[in-house]
């Protein structure tokens, strides 16, 4: 802390850090102060026995008029350590000077003993104590923290009050001055008397301005010894000469503080010289002040008036050793804090005028004040206006501040007296407007506006109503207005100003002659005009004792007019901010947003604005309406927008406890310090110039609180001292408590928001807002240490059970808690846990002990516990919140868990043995149960981190806590010590560096959040792959979906699974664009390169640009080279192919072609004939173009094998061009043609060519069929070569598939399993691979640019797929099988099968698409059916694993689930498509439905949800067993509040995909209603009785039905289904986003009913079928499909339900089962989408194309079944009407 030693460029960071006092202690003492003040004001006249006088005796009674805060602390200028304040207390009892003298005495006494009363009740953290008195007139007592490291040294001085009621920027009466000197008065004797303009005096100025005297307060507190310093002059006279240098050299808000303290040591050493006063308060139109003042000036140097009081010479050159200082000041400016960075001495500022000796001619001020234009009142003497003179004055006028009534209305109560749950009642009887003077006040404005617009000389575009009045925020008794009269004549801001006066002048007429015929009621009043930019006006109704301030300001139409919720355009603020205007000067345009902005918000948040300003009136009315200074004070509007902030951060909903919001609003106005709030609705950052001005007024003093509609306005300007000591007060009272006595406790608002903070201002973020105080963390230890001596010794004393040890656990044993966050984890070792299973089976009963045994102990103790009610029958912890009287006022909550003792006696940094985890994974049912056991191994992983990055992780959970106040729907966000973990892998990753960015840390664990899908973090520092059991489980975990984050203590522990990472990731997002991701620059804040797979293709596969740009360029010129000459070739065009060509180049080597289209070939074999003449000439063109150009990539041209290639390097990439001459096979529309094909093939016969040997002249088409595909995919294409490479390097000398091959089936993979541009990569590469496991079945082309129609081509292509496998075509050619042949693919597959089995990260195991190696699209016809056993069918093993899977959940359900319960299964049913027999090979299905106790159809509706959370509960438990059958469960997040099933997959390693599980509780309906007639006539009167019941709703009851139905079918039936089930899926992929499909069910029944009508034999053409079906679904609009096989319209109730079912909207498809189920639906599902797929379908693929290329005809199946087709005695008109209906008639 040594000023010397401090670099010059560190200076601001040592006043931070070191220099300005913690705000925790200023706070707190000025509470005490504040609580002071209440006390003495109580006091009021009442007598009390003054010295020496007997009983009956009185000292004079006396009243407090006024308090005011002076000394360093109430100007600011406190210093961290020690301070002094003056408490100024004006009493009525003293009517002059003189008084003061007489009476002094035994007041001062009375007073002493009244702080010794108030003291009675000490103010937590802090001590009082007397000190010397020393000073005459004063009682000095010293208020110290706890710690003694700061203290304040304050004088309780009792005063005259000899300004009485001071204006803002108005001089005192020279009376004042007159008197005092007539008084005979010491030197500054009644110095306290000016307290007030002394603060204000200081006050006033820029905060680095108060940094600076800090600095030299330091430098003087450094310098001057503790002996002796009463010889020195005060430190009061440095203050004011720090002041007058930075006036005199300076005057800018922004300085070097190196610089400033440079020029006050240099005016220290010309002391003899110095000559310092001014005339802000005092002149010399009064000839006695003029006289005293030439007096003073002529005493000996160095003479430093008060610029409050005139004869007190601060500097008193005859009293003072100023010499000693000078000597110090000389000796110092070698110093580091004096040198420049960059060399040479830190410069001071320039201050002219120092005198000769001895010149003391007051008309030749020796020094002057700041300013050298004197006002008008002054004469040359005057030392210059107080800057504040300079700020914008306030538009309201008198008698109001900012349209606030000075005083409060008579008989409104006192806020402080209203209890809290009156205050909603308070607002509505006394704070709520006048309607009928509302009503009086719109009447006169409308008539004033209106006479504006029509009589005016200047026309208006349009008039807006601001002020409180427009925002709906006007109170009782006197508010404020401002009606904007938007001109033609203004163009833009500037124009406002040299026309303003005449439009004002004009107004001010039109408004006399308006007022002519007044409104009645009202009067109108015409204050003095304290503003130039506005006519302001009074409008009163004496009756209703109410006024408004009207302010009319015409103003430039800026915004025009805007539409609701729209932007205004970024130009218009840019446009504001180049014109330059002044802080606020153009707000006036901008009122419509300012009135919208607050006028949208809820009902009752305006009333707690009411609330907030009632109480500002309050303060600025001061005890009688004595306080001075209301103008001072920051605006109203400020508060009002306070209040806006504090609830959108802390509440947010239209209904709150008033009283809460107003505790909130109160807090934030004591920490206006801190205060940094502003919006972005109107403006933004990511306008580059906004962005530069928002980040300028971001480092600013605080408070900031800029205006949501003009970015240049900081109403936070203002003192806010007085409010802050008024809201300290105001706490303890009445309207803060609750009914039980308690505090209220306001929301969790901050006072600046994480996502508003500039990025380099985090560290101090994290400082000033989450790091706890040594305060706090005193009080959680000894909460901690209380506990804990309990748990050791007298929890369990009377019993066999030991403790063990006892582990302090959570944020803050890893030292990572966060301010206000006061809770502890202890985790209690105990005895009698011998084993895992132990822990799990008996920890409820000592949990049970453990609580009585803390309730008996509360009295002996002397705490207080309050425990929380568990959640869980069988509780993992103990919470509860303990309170101390030896504690401060506030509780710790604490998390008790037994546990047991597995690590034993751990060696510090030793791991544990590999048997503690073996027991562990045998014994835990659910991930992470076990993890207390493992506390003390979590603790040190973070614990041992570097502080900064315990920083960081503070900062995270921050923003984390922040995103869970955010409405999340279903589900709940990650787990919060997952973000811990992710913090630390982020910052391991990134380099490890102890002293990172803090903006660069965060910005990469937000980045981590938003790639989740791909992160697989874990670390071995405590298990590994060494033991097989740990190393088998290990793999299993890294083989689970995405993100994993496994607990490095505990390996069961996954923080990843079923929680909302999306959202997460949505808020992560949204984060990197605000400015704390954004850097000075204005440029986005980059994360640090940890390794993902996105941050992998990136960094080391992608080329770099630079080089990528450079190669560009050379084949640019080389292109144009070739085209360029005429002989001895003419060169049409020239195509870029290969890896260069479809933009999938590998940085390194890569390869490209360039194809050159000759004019002289003119038919495909040509190029073979001549292509050695065609090369040479090409090489001798290519060597010319190397000489002739300066080519941006190095080139060299060689000839192997008699060919020509041409190879471009740079620095870091190469890439190797074959040349190759060809015949332009398109035509000008670039497109091929069935004609172009069939001259292919013809010339390959013709030449003997080999397939695919002309594939070169469509290089054109292979360029654009990947062009078409997104980026991301082009980056999966890298990823898979990259793998493809390295494949290449292990199998040296082995013959490999071309990479173009890889790149097509990437392509397929992503077409068939995605389609959508931004996807995870992951699934992606592990699609690619899984592909190439199936190579023997691969089937992959497209007819994109050829198809079956053409004869020819439909040969070559039926040659190719009948081909062995695999068998991959080129896109653009049919003849060229990139596949190759099988050998080289079987090495592809062993490489695959390795790479998918492992686990490491690198390799990033996960999901992957569900892709075929065959498209159905493009199956022909007649293969149907070994498409279908191929791919559909389930194997035999999966069938086991499937019927496996549903013995464990049945046997779980009938004998495990319920057996502590009175819910009984009676049977699982066993449904869904395993049940029916239609499972397919992946992603199959099974429906467990269970029928238990419930006995009606409604008992169904009320009970099912509380079974569902039942079974889920029990499930969790039971997944252990699951486990050991190699099974994992996962369970869905469901989308509705109250599901009718629970959803879960089982997944195994020896499925090839998970088997989705819904269990649906459901009412026995069959068997206990008896036959079927009445089964569902109770079903029917279930929904008459209830008609809002879902169609359907019980089709649970009827599972056996529905299974029975299609089970019963035969084989090849149940194959179509599959293959419609298939297609269905495929579209469910492709329309996912555009709306809700038909449910598959109504495919499956429609399959059914296609075969019944149009074919009914066992044996088919799977071709036909599937091609009725679809030809159903595009006449989804005629569809009329149900069957009579379990209900008829034999009974009159069944049949009158089904008719009115039948009389639906198109389709209808009533479940066979329930008669109330329409799965067709009418317009409930989007059908259309559905048939749009078919008829594309019918149209393009070869499924209905039979093996000579044919069509395959359809079933004739009609789409309308009729009651009479279904053999209902039905009259025939009802047949008539569905006749109808079929044909559209009646739709």
């Amino acid at each position: 802390m040594d000023v010397y030693r401090t670099p010059a460029a560190a200076l601001d960071s040592l006043v931070v850090s070191s220099l300005q006092p913690p705000a925790e202690f200023v706070g707190t003492a000025r509470r005490a102060l504040g609580a002071l003040g209440a006390a003495l004001r109580e006091r009021g006249g009442r007598p009390g026995p003054g010295p020496g006088l007997g009983p009956g005796a009185a000292a004079p009674p006396w009243r407090v008029l006024k308090i005011a805060k002076g000394g360093a602390s109430g100007r600011g200028t406190a210093l961290r350590g020690g301070c002094d304040s003056e408490l100024v207390v004006f009493l009525d009892c003293f009517k002059s000077y003189e008084d003061q003298r007489a009476l002094r005495t035994e007041i001062l006494t009375e007073m002493k003993a009244l702080l010794g009363s108030w003291w009675q009740k000490p103010v937590p953290g802090l001590s009082l104590e007397f000190l010397k008195q020393d000073t005459p007139g004063a009682l000095q007592f010293r208020l110290a923290s706890t710690d003694l490291e700061n203290w304040m040294d304050v004088s309780l001085v009792p005063a005259f009050d000899a300004l009485g009621q001071l204006s803002s920027n108005v001089k005192p009466k020279p009376e004042v001055y007159a008197t005092l000197l007539k008084s005979g008065c010491q030197k500054g004797e009644h110095a306290a008397c000016f307290a007030e303009l002394r603060r204000n005096f200081v006050n006033t100025r820029p905060a680095k301005l108060k940094n600076l005297i800090l600095l030299v307060k330091h430098w003087y507190r450094q310098v001057c010894p503790q002996v002796g310093r009463n010889q020195m002059p005060p430190a009061y006279a440095l203050e004011l000469l720090t002041i007058f240098a930075w006036e005199q050299g300076c005057g800018k808000e922004a300085f070097s503080l190196a610089q400033g303290l440079r020029t006050v040591l240099g005016l220290i050493q010309q002391y003899q010289h110095l000559c310092v006063f001014w005339t802000t308060n005092y002149s010399l139109e009064d000839p006695a002040v003029k006289k005293f003042l030439q007096r003073q000036l002529e005493g000996p140097r160095p003479v430093i008036l008060d610029p409050a009081d005139p004869t007190w010479d601060v500097g008193n050159g005859a009293a003072w050793h100023w010499d000693l200082l000078a000597q110090e000041a000389e000796s110092c400016y070698d110093r580091p804090c004096f040198l420049q960075p960059a060399g040479g001495a830190v410069q001071p500022w320039e201050v002219l005028g120092l005198p000769r000796t001895g010149r003391s001619d007051v008309d030749q001020p020796i020094l002057q004040g700041p300013a050298q234009r004197a006002p008008k009142d002054s004469s040359r003497v005057d030392a210059g206006c107080s800057r504040t003179g300079n700020r914008p004055l306030c538009p309201a006028p008198n008698p109001s501040v900012d349209g606030m009534a000075p005083c409060t209305p008579e008989g409104v109560p006192g806020l402080s007296q209203v209890p809290a749950k009156e205050l909603d009642r308070f607002i509505q009887d006394h704070l709520k407007p006048s309607p009928q003077f509302q009503k009086q006040v719109s009447k006169a404005v409308d008539g004033i506006l209106c006479r504006l617009r029509e009589n005016g000389v200047h026309k208006a575009s349009r008039v807006s109503k601001g002020g409180s009045f427009g925002r709906g925020t006007d109170l009782k008794g006197g508010c404020d207005a401002e009606l904007v009269i938007f001109l033609n004549c203004f163009e833009d801001y500037k124009d406002q100003g040299p026309r303003r006066a005449e439009i004002l002048t004009d107004m001010w007429d039109q408004l006399e002659s308006w007022w002519r015929d007044p409104v009645p009621g009202l009067t109108l009043n015409f204050p003095e005009q304290t503003v130039t930019e506005a006519l302001q006006f009074q409008l009163v109704a004496p009756a209703l004792a109410s006024w408004t301030d009207v302010s009319l300001l015409p103003a430039f139409d800026a915004v025009g007019q805007l539409s609701a919720g729209t932007k205004p355009d970024p130009k218009i603020y840019r446009t504001l901010l180049d014109s330059g205007c002044r802080e606020g000067e153009h707000r006036a345009c901008f009122a419509e947003l300012r009135r919208n902005f607050v006028n949208s918000r809820p009902a009752k948040l305006k009333n707690l604005i009411l609330l907030v300003k009632h109480w500002y009136r309050q303060v600025a009315a001061g005890n009688q309406g004595e306080w001075p200074a209301r103008a001072s004070l920051p605006p109203a509007y400020a508060l009002e927008l306070l209040t806006i902030f504090a609830w959108e951060q802390g509440c947010g909903k239209d209904r709150f406890n008033t009283a809460e919001g107003l505790r909130t609003v109160l807090g934030l106005v004591q920490q206006h310090r801190q205060l940094c709030v502003f919006w972005t609705v109107n403006y933004s950052s990511e306008d580059p110039a906004l962005r530069t001005h928002l980040l300028g007024q971001l480092r600013k003093p605080r408070p900031l609180i800029l205006d949501p509609a003009d970015p240049t306005w900081n109403v936070g300007l203002g003192s806010w001292e007085l409010l802050a000591q008024e809201a300290a007060v105001l706490e303890t009272q009445a309207c803060f408590m609750s009914t039980d006595g308690t505090p209220v406790q306001p929301w969790d608002v901050m006072p600046t928001l994480l996502y508003q903070t500039p990025a380099r201002d985090l560290d101090k973020f994290i400082s000033e807002f989450l790091q706890p105080n040594r305060q706090f963390l005193a009080q959680v230890n000894k909460a901690v240490d209380t506990i804990c001596s309990f748990l050791r010794e007298n929890c369990f004393q009377n019993s066999p059970i030991k403790v063990l040890k006892v582990v302090k656990g959570g944020s803050s044993a890893k030292g990572t808690a966060l301010r206000g966050r006061s809770d502890a984890d202890l985790v209690v070792f105990l005895s009698c846990f011998r084993q895992f299973a132990e822990q799990g089976n008996t920890r409820a009963e000592v949990i049970s002990e453990i609580r009585a045994q803390l309730e008996a102990c509360k009295r002996a103790r002397q705490f207080e516990v309050k425990f929380d009610i568990p959640k869980w029958e069988n509780p993992r912890v103990l919470s509860f919140s303990l309170a101390s009287q030896t504690m401060l006022d506030q509780s710790v909550d604490f998390d008790v868990l037994p546990a047991f003792d597995a690590l034993g006696q751990l060696v510090p940094g030793s791991r544990p043995p590999s048997q503690v985890y073996v027991d562990l994974i045998r014994s835990y049912n659910s991930p992470g149960e076990y993890s207390s056991c493992f506390t003390e191994l979590q603790r040190d992983f973070v614990i041992s981190r570097p502080t900064k990055l315990k920083s960081l992780i503070r900062l995270v959970k921050h923003w984390y806590r922040q995103c869970n106040k955010m409405p999340k729907g279903k589900g709940s966000l990650p787990p919060q010590h997952g973000l811990e973990l992710l913090t630390v892998y982020a910052w391991e990753q990134g380099g490890q560096d102890p002293q990172f960015s803090m903006a660069e840390g965060f910005r990469t664990v937000l980045e981590l959040v938003t790639q989740y899908r791909q992160l697989c973090v874990y670390w071995t520092v405590n298990y590994s792959g060494e033991d097989k059991t740990i190393k088998d489980f290990l793999e299993q975990q890294l083989r689970k979906p995405r993100p994993i984050i496994l607990d490095p203590a505990d390996p069961t522990g996954n923080l990843g699974p079923n929680a909302r990472w999306d959202l997460l990731a949505k808020e992560a997002a949204a984060c990197t664009s605000s400015l704390c991701c954004i850097g000075r620059d204005g440029t986005p804040i980059q994360p640090w390169p940890v390794r993902t797979l996105d941050e992998y293709i990136q960094t080391l596969l992608r080329p770099t640009e630079d080089c990528q740009k450079q190669i560009d360029e050379a084949v640019d010129s080389i292109c144009a080279a070739l085209q360029e000459a005429t002989e001895p070739l003419m060169v049409t065009d020239v195509a870029k192919g290969g890896s260069y060509g479809r933009k999938t180049v590998l940085r390194g080597n890569s390869d490209g072609t360039l194809v050159i289209f000759i004019n002289d070939l003119e038919k495909f074999q040509d190029q073979k004939e001549n292509r050695c003449e065609i090369l040479s000439k090409m090489w001798q063109r290519l060597k010319a173009c190397q000489l002739e150009r300066k080519l941006t990539a190095k080139m060299e041209i060689q000839r192997p094998g008699g060919g020509l290639t041409i190879r471009l390097s740079t620095k870091w990439q190469s890439v190797t061009f074959d040349v190759l001459p060809a015949f332009d096979a398109l035509d000008l529309s670039g497109k091929p043609s069935p004609s172009t094909y069939r001259d292919l093939k013809r010339a390959l016969d013709k030449a003997k060519a080999s397939p695919g040997e002309f594939s070169v002249c469509f290089t054109k088409l292979q360029q654009n069929f990947f062009n078409h595909h997104p980026r991301k995919l082009k980056d999966l294409i890298l990823l898979v070569k990259d793998w493809y490479r390295q494949c290449q390097k292990r199998l040296t000398h082995r013959s490999l598939p071309p990479s173009y091959a890889l790149e097509l089936l990437t392509v397929y993979a992503w077409e068939e399993g995605c389609r959508e541009e931004d996807f995870d990569i992951v699934q992606g590469l592990r699609t690619v691979l899984g592909l190439i496991e199936q190579q023997e079945q691969l089937c992959v082309y497209w007819t994109v640019n050829y198809n079956f129609e053409d004869e020819t081509v439909r040969n070559v292509m039926l040659g190719q797929i009948r081909s062995s496998r695999p068998v991959i075509l080129d896109p653009t050619d049919p003849t060229n099988m990139v596949s190759k042949d099988k050998t080289c693919w079987q090495l592809l597959k062993e490489e695959a099968q390795v790479w998918l089995s492992c686990p490491s990260l690198r390799e990033s195991p996960g999901p992957s698409w569900n892709v075929l190696p065959a498209p159905l699209h493009e199956t022909p016809g007649h293969h149907l059916d070994k498409f279908i056993k191929d791919f559909l069918q389930p194997t035999k093993n999966v069938k086991i694993q499937i019927k496996t899977a549903v013995g464990i959940i049945s046997k779980f359900l009938k004998e495990i689930c319920f057996q502590h319960s009175a819910t009984k299964v009676q049977k699982p049913i066993k449904a869904g498509s395993s049940g029916k027999g239609t499972a397919l090979k992946t992603g199959s299905d099974a429906d467990l439905v269970f029928v238990d106790s419930m006995t009606s159809y409604p008992s169904q509706r009320a009970e099912r949800y509380d079974v569902i959370k039942e079974i889920k509960q029990q499930l969790e438990a039971y997944q252990q067993l699951v486990a050991e059958q190699d099974l994992e469960v996962t369970f869905e997040i469901s989308k509705w509040e109250a599901p009718r099933v629970l959803s879960f997959s089982l997944k195994s390693r020896h499925l090839h995909g998970p088997v989705d599980m819904d269990v649906l509780p459901a009412f026995n309906a069959l068997e206990k209603l008896g036959p079927l007639w009445r089964v569902y006539t109770n079903l029917i009167a279930q929904y008459q009785q209830h008609p809002d019941t879902p169609g359907g709703e019980f089709s649970a009851c009827f599972t056996e039905l529905q299974r029975d139905f299609v089970s019963s079918r035969p084989t090849k039936l149940k194959d179509l289904l599959r293959l419609v089930k298939h297609w269905y899926k495929q579209c469910e992929r492709r329309l996912k986003k555009k709306g809700s499909l038909p449910p598959k069910y109504a495919l499956e029944l429609l399959t059914i009913y296609a075969w019944e009508q149009g074919s009914g034999a066992t044996s088919f053409d799977t071709a036909q079928g599937f091609r009725t079906v679809l030809e159903l679904v595009t006449r989804y609009q005629q569809l009329c499909v149900f069957w009579t096989v379990n209900y008829n319209f034999e009974n009159e109730t069944v049949r009158n339900f089904l008719l009115s079912q039948l009389q639906k909207p198109r389709p209808v498809i009533l479940d066979p089962a329930d008669p109330t189920g329409d799965v067709g639906g009418g317009n409930r599902w989007c059908w259309h989408r559905l048939a749009n797929e078919a008829a594309e379908w019918l149209s393009s693929s070869l499924c209905f194309k039979d093996g000579t290329g044919g069509p395959v005809p359809s079933w004739k199946v009609p789409t309308v079944q009729t009651p009479g087709s279904c053999g209902a005695g039905v009259r025939p008109v009802v047949n008539e009407m569905f006749s109808y209906r079929s044909r559209g008639i009646l739709d």
